[in-house]
């Protein structure tokens, strides 16, 4: 029952993160018929998953330094976040609250990065269409950058601190109160701008981008093992991934490098991103014995294990969202035929025996920035030695990859949870990490007559067959790719693509229209932030942004829209070109 416990929650890992332009009255805001409910909807905004950026105290009394309002009056607009219509603590869509050891943090969701809102004219009116899962158009680093500001200007300027200290206080203000604040807040403010100071580049990434591996690594092997030698300059971004059939694939991340397909890969990927933004962690190293591997402690971290497991099952039921406007059905049809020729070997589905998709990772000549990247290596401090994935029953070497100490801690925060100590019995099935595990052996053993419990693994045939499901599904997938290995991304099934853009991992390309030309016809410069669309080319339009970091030039390091040319040996007509996509539109 052990072993196979751990088959399970061993084969978790890593991430997945972090972010949407200037909201606007206009018509009604409607929804994207994607299977959701509005208390679904409202669940995927505002459930917790341990995310403490900052006290919310602190967060409501910081005030912006460009005009004397609240930093969130308008629930971040200014930095393309969208507006919960339902707000909890008038927080947007994205952004909540989490309460731990009697204090109320502020923090962020996956919904804050994936989710997206388009405008468009009908009828002479303007039309807001919400689209849940799908990639933010927000400027992340923006906010970080102004948050980080304002913060230091707040602690750093006497008249500044003293409204902050009375708002923050409320009527508990004291001058001994106040003192006492400037010490934590002060130390608070040296931790996250040292942490951006050491992150975030020189050359922006803009609206639509961040480099959610760079910030990941930066936090767990920088900040959270305490080694100022482990941060890197977080300069690779990448579009924010869509989410609808994400649970489906066989891999996921865009270099393909994290099994998926079991709710407790979810888990793993998703613990991967609290990490990254924001959650608390620090592990300790324990007493070990002689020759045996490091122990840790991974119990000391603020996931929250529930709501990373309910936002999953949200999103495992969450469709792509349909085409809104009219289609061509013999455009359709015709495009129907040159995707099955062009493009089917990497993006039609293909389903495994287990039931997951086959998701392809293939070298395509595109920016090798994200893939290079992600095989640095760091400093493993406290967890040298300790047990590693790569190999299964390795050790973590002193100067390590880093993906390699992010999954040790994923997976040993993940143990942690499941089996706490002292233990917590009776064990609830209903915590995040046994209602994954029920939730796989229902999936991965269920018959047409039963369901199998947990008691069923004291079955040695159970036992067996389990782990050949999973041996099917996850072999060979935490191997990382050699040094000089093509930089290989993974290609999905592109059910809802109309609604994906900018194309390309890192955001290279406008609109859809233009990845059907050859690489070289393609926009050196763009305008990104915008949620004007354009369904003509299937994109947002690309000649206006609210930002003044809003132009992304692929000439830049990282920004190369260089690959994925289909067909390889010629160029694609005018009318196959509407042709194909118009069938994008509908899939």
């Amino acid at each position: 029952m052990r072993t196979s416990f751990k088959l399970l929650l061993l084969s978790s890992v890593i991430i997945a993160v972090a972010v949407p332009v200037l909201a606007q009255n206009a018509s009604p805001l409607q929804y994207a018929k994607q299977g959701w409910t509005e208390e679904d909807r409202q669940a995927f905004y505002t459930t917790s998953q341990g995310s403490h950026m900052m006290q919310l105290a602190w967060f409501k009394a910081l005030r912006r330094l460009d005009k004397d309002e609240p930093f969130g009056a308008d629930q971040l607009q200014r930095y393309g976040y969208l507006i919960n219509e339902r707000p909890k603590d008038g927080l947007p869509v994205g952004f909540v609250t989490d309460d731990a050891d009697g204090t109320r943090y502020l923090g962020m969701t996956c919904a804050a990065c994936h989710t997206a809102e388009i405008e468009y004219q009908k009828a002479g009116v303007k039309q807001r269409l919400r689209i849940d899962g799908a990639p933010a158009t927000a400027n992340f680093q923006l906010f970080l950058t102004d948050l980080t500001a304002a913060s230091r200007a707040t602690l750093n300027d006497a008249d500044k601190f003293q409204k902050f200290a009375r708002d923050a206080l409320g009527p508990r203000y004291s001058a001994t109160r106040a003192i006492a604040l400037k010490d934590e807040f002060g130390a608070w403010v040296k931790q996250f701008g040292d942490f951006m100071d050491k992150s975030l580049p020189a050359q922006p990434w803009g609206p639509a981008r961040l480099d959610a591996f760079g910030m990941i690594f930066n936090r767990v092997a920088g900040k959270d093992l305490g080694i100022p030698g482990n941060f890197k300059i977080a300069d690779a971004p990448v579009s924010y991934p869509f989410l609808w059939n994400a649970s489906r694939q066989d891999k996921t991340q865009w270099n393909g490098g994290v099994p998926n397909g079991l709710y407790i890969n979810a888990l793993g990927r998703n613990t991967g991103e609290v990490f990254g933004v924001f959650a608390d962690f620090s592990p300790k190293k324990l007493p070990s014995l002689p020759g045996g591997p490091t122990l840790v402690d991974f119990h000391n971290n603020s996931v929250k294990y529930d709501g990373l497991q309910a936002l999953e099952e949200k999103i495992a039921a969450l469709k792509p969202p349909p085409w809104p406007f009219d289609l061509d059905d013999k455009l359709v049809n015709d495009g129907r035929k040159l995707f099955a020729e062009y493009c089917g070997e990497c993006h039609e589905v293909r389903r495994l025996p287990q039931g997951t998709w086959y998701t392809p990772v293939k070298a395509v000549g595109t920016d090798e920035k994200m893939f290079r990247n992600s095989l640095r290596k760091s400093d493993s401090g406290i967890l040298e030695g300790a047990l590693s994935l790569n190999p299964p029953g390795s050790r973590l070497a002193k100067e390590e990859l880093t993906v390699n100490i992010l999954a040790t801690s994923v997976v040993g925060a993940q143990l942690a949870a499941t089996f706490p100590i002292p233990p917590k019995l009776p064990i609830d099935f209903a915590h995040g990490p046994w209602r994954a595990i029920s939730l796989d052996l229902a999936d991965l053993l269920a018959n047409e007559q039963t369901t199998p419990s947990l008691v069923s693994l004291l079955n040695p045939k159970t036992r067996d067959d389990l782990k050949a499901h999973i041996n099917d599904r996850l072999a060979n997938m935490f191997k990382p790719p050699e040094p000089d290995a093509p930089a290989a991304y993974e290609s999905r099934v592109l059910h809802g693509i109309w609604a994906t853009a900018p194309y390309l991992h890192n955001g290279s390309v406008p609109n859809l229209a233009e990845l059907l030309l050859p690489p070289d016809k393609r926009s050196p410069s763009f305008m990104v932030g915008s949620r004007k669309y354009d369904p003509d080319n299937v994109g947002y339009v690309t000649n206006e942004s609210p930002y003044k970091d809003g132009t992304l030039v692929v000439a830049q390091p990282g920004n190369s829209n260089a690959g994925h040319k289909y067909p390889a040996d010629k160029e694609l007509t005018a009318e196959e070109r509407k042709a194909l996509l118009e069938y994008l539109k509908q899939l």
